[in-house]
C-alpha cells in the first residue's frame, strides 16, 4: 500500500519491484503485498505466510486501477481474460516466499525503522509544519480503507522482504577479469575477405517446356504438405450475426427517461465532483479564545504557533475532505461556507473552534445538456442489449422448434448474410482479396466456417464480447493443384529462380574446391564470375556482402579457414578470415570497464534472485494444486472457479 502514499521513485522498495520485473514474474505494485497473515481462509499458504483472499483482491484491484489510468476502456473482465489474475497471484507468492525465508532466517525490523519509514511519507505530513502528524496519517489511511495495525504490518513486511532481497540482488565485486574479458571480446576485430557469387553472373536459363512446368507444379512442396501451387479449399456459407451495434441504431430513448436518469445520478452523487476543503482546526475552551486564535491565524501565524502561544492542543489538519467527512455537521457547514485562505471563529456542536481554510474547491455539477449525449449512449446501449437478447431468444426458440436457419432469422428479425465461396484467408474464387471482408470474417468467423460440417447450422456462439453468430456451410469446393494455364507466370518465375540458385550453388561449390586446394581468391573470382570484398569488422557490425550471418560465422573461424554461406536467394559468399585484431586492454577506458562490471554484477544478482525464487517455490511445495481455486476466483472477481485465468 505504500504506493498510495508516496512516489514510487522515492520509495526504498523500488529495488524490490525492479528486481521482480527483471525476473519477469511480477507486476509493478510497490508495497501492495503487505504481510501475508490476513484473516480468513488463505488462497495459498507459502511456508508460514498466508495470502488471504482480501490481500489478493486488493493487489488485483490495484493493478486493474493502474491499467485503467493508462487506458480507461480496460475492464476488470478484460484484465482477467488476459491472465492478470495469475500474474498478480505469482507476484504475491513470490513476495510471500521471500517474507517466509526472511523470518526463518531471523531477520527483524526495529520499531525505529518503521517509525523512520512512516515519518517520511508525504501524505502523513502536516501541510503547515511539514512534520509528521498522526491525525493526517489516520485520515489518509481511512481514505484508502486501512487500519493503523494493517498499515504497520504492511510496512514491517515490506522492510523485512527488502532486507533479504536487497542482500541477494546487491551482488558486487565480480572479478575484474570478467569485465576485461567481456571488453576484449566486444572490441576484437577481424579482417575478412569474401567472394560473392550472385545472380548477376548467372548463365541464361532456357525456357522450360510445359511438361517441365507441370512436373514442377505438382512436385514443388508448399505448406501443410500440399504442393506450392495449390488452389485452396473454398466454402460457401450462410451467416446470421446478432450484433449489438445493429440494435443500437434502431433504439430511440424518451427524453423524460433521460432527465429522470440525470436527476437520479445527480442525487446519488454519480455526477460531477463534490466540494472539498483543506483546513486546520484549533479547539478552544470558549468563544473569546476562538476569536483571538482566528485573528492570529488571519494575520498569518501558523496553526502550530497559535496553539503553542494560547496553550491549545495541536491543530487537527485535514486535507481534501468532503462535507460529510466532518462528523460535526454544524462545524462542517461553517467550514464549507468559508473561502480559501480565510480564518474564523466557529461554534461547533461541542466546542468553539478557530478554523483556517487552506484550500477550497467548489462542487462541479454538470448540466443535463452536458451529460445528455452520454446518457443517450448508455441508455441506448442498455435498451439495445435487451433487444439483442430478445432476438437471441426468438432465434433459438425457432431453431429448437425445427425451423431452418432462414426461417429462424426471419422470426428473430435479423438479416441473413449469404457468402459465395471463400478461402480460409478470405480470398474469393478469383483469388481477389478484400481487406474489409478479411477484417469482418477472417479473424474468427472463417475458422468456424472451415470447422463446420456441410449442410448443418452450428450452435449459437459469442464473439466480440457482445455479439452472437451461427452459420451453415452450403457448399465445399475441395482444394486442388492449379492447372498450368492458371499459374504459368508464377510457376515459371519460381522455376527460373530455383534453376539460377542451383547453377550458382554449383559454381560456388566449385570455387570453394579451388580455394581449398590453395588457389588465390582473386584468381578464383575471375573464373567463377564473382567479385571480392574485404572489410574489418567487430561483432555485430555488417558491411556490404557481410551480413549478420557472415560476421557471426567469421568470429567462429580461424585465420585461413574458408566457409561457403548462402547470404540471400541466388547469393553465395565464400568467406575467409585474413587477420584477427585483438583489443588492447591497456587502452580500455576505466569508465567502460566500470560500466561492464556493474552490468555483470546486476546480471549475477538477478541470477541469484531467480535461483532463490525457484528454490523457495520448490522448498515450500507450491504447485497449481496449492491454490484454492474458489477463493482465487472470488478474489479476482470471478464467479466460476473454472473460468479462464
Amino acid at each position: 500500500m505504500l504506493s498510495n502514499f508516496r512516489s514510487f521513485a522515492q520509495s526504498p522498495f523500488a529495488l524490490v519491484i525492479i528486481v521482480l520485473l527483471v525476473l519477469a514474474f511480477a507486476i509493478a505494485l510497490p508495497g501492495s503485498g503487505g504481510i501475508f497473515t490476513g484473516s480468513g481462509d488463505a488462497v495459498v499458504t507459502v511456508g508460514p505466510e498466508r495470502i488471504s483472499q482480501r490481500e489478493l483482491a486488493s493487489a488485483f484491484n490495484g493493478e486493474v486501477r493502474r491499467l485503467q489510468e493508462q487506458d480507461s476502456s480496460i475492464t476488470a473482465e478484460q484484465a482477467r481474460s488476459q491472465g492478470l489474475g495469475q500474474q498478480v497471484l505469482q507476484q504475491q507468492i513470490t513476495l510471500a516466499a521471500f517474507a517466509a525465508r526472511a523470518r526463518e532466517l531471523g531477520l527483524e525490523v526495529s520499531n525505529q525503522a518503521i517509525v523512520r519509514e512512516v515519518a517520511d511519507i508525504p501524505a502523513f505530513l502536516n501541510p503547515v509544519t511539514e512534520e509528521f502528524d498522526r491525525d493526517s496519517m489516520v485520515a489518509a489511511l481511512r481514505r484508502v480503507g486501512m487500519s493503523e495495525d494493517q498499515f504497520a504490518d504492511n510496512i514491517e513486511g515490506d522492510l523485512l522482504r527488502s532486507q533479504l532481497i536487497a542482500t541477494l540482488a546487491g551482488f558486487s565485486g565480480s572479478p575484474a577479469q570478467m569485465a576485461q574479458t567481456r571488453y576484449l571480446v566486444a572490441e576484437e576485430r577481424r579482417r575478412v575477405t569474401g567472394l560473392l557469387i550472385d545472380a548477376s553472373t548467372a548463365d541464361e536459363i532456357p525456357d522450360p517446356s510445359d511438361a517441365e512446368l507441370e512436373t514442377f507444379i505438382a512436385e514443388t512442396p508448399g505448406q501443410n504438405g500440399q504442393p506450392l501451387f495449390t488452389r485452396p479449399e473454398f466454402r460457401a456459407f450462410t451467416l446470421v450475426r446478432l450484433q449489438l451495434q445493429d440494435f443500437i441504431r434502431d433504439v430511440a430513448i424518451d427524453e423524460d427517461f433521460l432527465r429522470e436518469t440525470y436527476e437520479y445520478e445527480l442525487a446519488t452523487g454519480r455526477l460531477g465532483s463534490p466540494a472539498l476543503r483543506s483546513f486546520a482546526q484549533l479547539t478552544t475552551p470558549d468563544e473569546a479564545t476562538a476569536q483571538a486564535a482566528a485573528a492570529r491565524l488571519e494575520s498569518g501565524e501558523s496553526p502550530a504557533a497559535v496553539a503553542a502561544a494560547l496553550g491549545l492542543d495541536a491543530p487537527l489538519v485535514q486535507d481534501d475532505v468532503e462535507i460529510d467527512d466532518i462528523p460535526d455537521s454544524q462545524l462542517a457547514a461553517a467550514v464549507f461556507a468559508m473561502a480559501a485562505d480565510s480564518a474564523a471563529a466557529v461554534e461547533g456542536r461541542f466546542a468553539w473552534n478557530a478554523i483556517l481554510v487552506t484550500a477550497a474547491e467548489e462542487a462541479v455539477v454538470p448540466t443535463f445538456e452536458d451529460e445528455r449525449d452520454r446518457l443517450q449512449t448508455e441508455a441506448a446501449r442498455a435498451q439495445a442489449t435487451d433487444d439483442l437478447y430478445d432476438a437471441v431468444e426468438r432465434l433459438e426458440t425457432a431453431r429448437a422448434d425445427g425451423a431452418s436457419l432462414e426461417s429462424a432469422a426471419e422470426t428473430a428479425g435479423v438479416p441473413l448474410e449469404i457468402y459465395q465461396p471463400l478461402a480460409l484467408n478470405s480470398f474469393d474464387e478469383d483469388l481477389e482479396f478484400d481487406p474489409a471482408r478479411y477484417q469482418a470474417l477472417a479473424p474468427e468467423l472463417l475458422p468456424a466456417v472451415f470447422d463446420a460440417v456441410e449442410g448443418f447450422a452450428i450452435d449459437l456462439r459469442t464473439f466480440n464480447d457482445t455479439d452472437f453468430y451461427t452459420l451453415r456451410v452450403d457448399r465445399i469446393i475441395p482444394s486442388r493443384p492449379f492447372e498450368l494455364d492458371e499459374v504459368r507466370e508464377q510457376a515459371e518465375s519460381r522455376w527460373r529462380s530455383i534453376q539460377v540458385d542451383t547453377q550458382l550453388r554449383a559454381r560456388a561449390e566449385e570455387a570453394l574446391a579451388q580455394l581449398e586446394s590453395g588457389d588465390d581468391m582473386e584468381i578464383v573470382s575471375l573464373t567463377s564470375g564473382g567479385r571480392t570484398e574485404t572489410s574489418t569488422l567487430q561483432r555485430g557490425q555488417t558491411a556490404g556482402a557481410f551480413n549478420q550471418l557472415a560476421v557471426s560465422t567469421a568470429f567462429n573461424m580461424n585465420v585461413g579457414d574458408i566457409e561457403m554461406l548462402p547470404v540471400g536467394e541466388g547469393r553465395y559468399l565464400l568467406l575467409t578470415v585474413n587477420e584477427i585484431i585483438p583489443a588492447d586492454i591497456a587502452e580500455a577506458p576505466a569508465s567502460d570497464l566500470a560500466g561492464i562490471s556493474a552490468d555483470i554484477d546486476a546480471q549475477l544478482g538477478n541470477d541469484v534472485l531467480q535461483a532463490t525464487r525457484e528454490y523457495l517455490i520448490r522448498e515450500y511445495g507450491i504447485t497449481d494444486e496449492s491454490v484454492d481455486a474458489r477463493l482465487f476466483s472470488l478474489a479476482i472477481g470471478e464467479t466460476d472457479p473454472n473460468a479462464p485465468r
